[in-house]
């Protein structure tokens, strides 16, 4: 029994993990030395002692209930803990859970392993994911949540909010007037004038570029968001704080009263929006109410949307350009994404982010899919063993033939599974059903990749990585932006990098613009590029001359 005693020590102590053994009257006959480094305590200290000794009574009737399961089923079992050491310093640990059997007794064996930093890294990316990286405030993610989680409750209770929509006008000429630097400066202190002039009242959010808006709450009709409307235009007359100037800026506002009225998240910031270009229209420093009769647009949407179906029919109105991916290490072109546009022949070049927002609301997104796909295998295919990433929306993949279509067209074009990427974004993937995630199953088992596109926008959480079966993840570009800005996004960038190393993923970080972003992005470990300072997006005959001869 001491030999046993003595190399099961030996063996212990070897582990580089924290690993403590119970036995059945659930004290503690074996602990590490890194047991006894991690929680403070010496070896005595430990032994004999209850492994609950350091945990709240919450925490110590949980284990021992686990500890009880473990020792009567022979299942093991995982947990996670928030534990206080000696030196009161908290950290969070993964407890692996097994049964053992020595001299014809049981024991339970707990291995601790500290995912602090992984939870650490976890909780910065959620929070940049609902959050504006420069001004602070929550971005157009979270603005959604929250309107999503408003139109829900409005089907059971009346709802009685307003939402404004604000736009600083002119705001590229004062880029150009005192620089990108001051601009940033004054959306920074715009926003909080907001947040200060609000306080609990409602939810301040930065939707991107000098668009910003405001989720009010309790208030909707005109008596009583006409004054809160006022008040942010007179904190306008104010003069920004800049080193060598005092530039007055002026607002313009749209608002939309959210009543009882069944109204989805994209309505209310439709309506929002169209409010505001009304009071652009009338003048600097004005708001606008909603109301109908702004839709008359609407007629010009009928009409783009039967253009749009038009020409999905026809050879040459809607095309593909492709933006070069490179490898980090050597900047070789190893890939490319292709990217839809669309010029009509009365309407001219429509932008992407206006017709594919069209095609995905009108359900005419599959077909926009397919054109991209066979067309751009076409143009791939005979360009050596260049890979081949195609965005999909979330609306493709909740069709319950999209794989099946996917691999029937690669097979007609002759273009190889191995050398598609399909590209997703997290949000896709997060409100995927089961029938969706086992789609990607089959196109991944048949050799297509997965990337998660845009990662850090969505709910990140660098445990979806774990739960889905991907390839590669896209760092987005507001990460890319200010990397060398910005330390907690230059920390998340270089955590994401590290990991998806360690996890024998692909990390391309997208948006890269200028060679201060390239040199860090290459010592965070990102092991590929695509951004305008390699390339732009380009046709095809423009992109073969960019590969080197065969």
């Amino acid at each position: 029994m001491l030999n046993d005693i003595a190399i099961c020590q030996a063996v212990l102590n070897a582990l580089p993990e924290a690993t403590l053994i119970k036995d059945d009257s659930l004290k503690l006959v074996f602990v590490n030395q890194r047991a006894c480094e991690f929680f403070g305590y010496s070896y005595d200290e430990m032994v004999g002692q209850d492994f609950t000794f350091f945990m709240t009574a919450e925490q110590s009737a949980r284990h021992t209930s686990r500890v009880l399961k473990v020792l009567k089923s022979g299942e093991p079992l995982e947990s996670e803990e928030i534990i206080t050491d000696a030196a009161a310093k908290s950290r969070t640990v993964l407890i692996r859970k097994t049964r053992i059997v020595m001299n014809n007794r049981f024991f339970v064996l707990s291995i601790l392993s500290d995912i602090s930093l992984l939870r650490s890294s976890e909780a910065q990316i959620r929070y940049l994911a609902y959050h504006d990286t420069l001004t602070g405030l929550p971005n157009r993610t979270s603005l959604n949540e929250e309107l999503n989680q408003l139109a829900a409750r409005s089907l059971y209770h009346p709802q009685h909010c307003a939402l404004l929509v604000f736009n600083l006008n002119h705001f590229t000429v004062l880029n150009d007037t005192y620089g990108y630097q001051s601009g940033d400066s004054i959306l920074c202190e715009f926003g909080q004038r907001l947040r200060a002039l609000i306080g609990q009242q409602g939810l301040p959010a930065r939707l991107g570029a000098d668009e910003f808006a405001l989720l009010l709450r309790g208030k909707s009709s005109v008596a009583e968001v006409e004054p809160v409307a006022n008040a942010i235009i007179s904190m306008m007359h104010e003069p920004f704080t800049l080193t060598q100037a005092k530039p007055v800026v002026t607002i313009s506002c749209g608002i939309v009263s959210i009543n009882s009225e069944n109204l989805t998240a994209g309505e209310i910031l439709r309506r929002g929006n169209a409010a505001l270009r009304e009071a652009q229209r009338q003048g600097q420093n004005t708001f606008c109410f909603y109301s109908e009769a702004l839709d008359a647009g609407s007629e010009n949407k009928r009409v783009m949307v039967k253009a749009l179906a038009e020409s999905l029919t026809k050879e040459g109105e809607l095309t593909c350009v492709y933006q070069p991916i490179l490898r980090s290490s050597d900047e070789k072109i190893i890939g490319v994404e292709a990217l839809a546009r669309w010029t009509h022949p009365q309407l001219g070049p429509v932008p992407p982010v206006q017709f594919i927002a069209l095609a995905e609301e009108t359900g005419l997104v599959s077909q926009l899919g397919e054109s991209v796909l066979r067309q751009a295998c076409r143009h791939i295919r005979p360009l050596g063993d260049l890979r081949l990433a195609i965005n999909v929306s979330a609306v493709q993949l909740r069709e319950t033939q999209f794989a099946e279509k996917t691999l029937a067209l690669l097979q007609e074009e002759g273009f190889p599974c191995h050398r598609l990427e399909l590209e997703l974004t997290e949000t896709a993937v997060l409100n995927a059903d089961a029938r969706s995630l086992q789609q990607l199953k089959q196109l991944r088992t048949a050799g297509i990749k997965i990337s998660l596109d845009d990662f850090g926008t969505g709910y990140s959480s660098l445990s979806l990585l774990k739960d889905i079966a991907v390839d590669s993840v896209k760092i987005d570009r507001s990460f890319v932006q200010y990397v060398n800005d910005v330390t907690d996004t230059a920390a998340i960038v270089t955590a994401v990098s590290q990991l998806g190393h360690k996890m024998k993923l692909n990390v391309i970080a997208e948006g890269v613009e200028n060679t201060s972003q390239k040199s860090f992005l290459l010592t965070a470990g990102c092991s590929h590029m695509q951004g305008f300072l390699f390339s732009r997006p380009v046709p095809v005959d423009v992109l073969a001359a960019l590969l080197p001869a065969a």
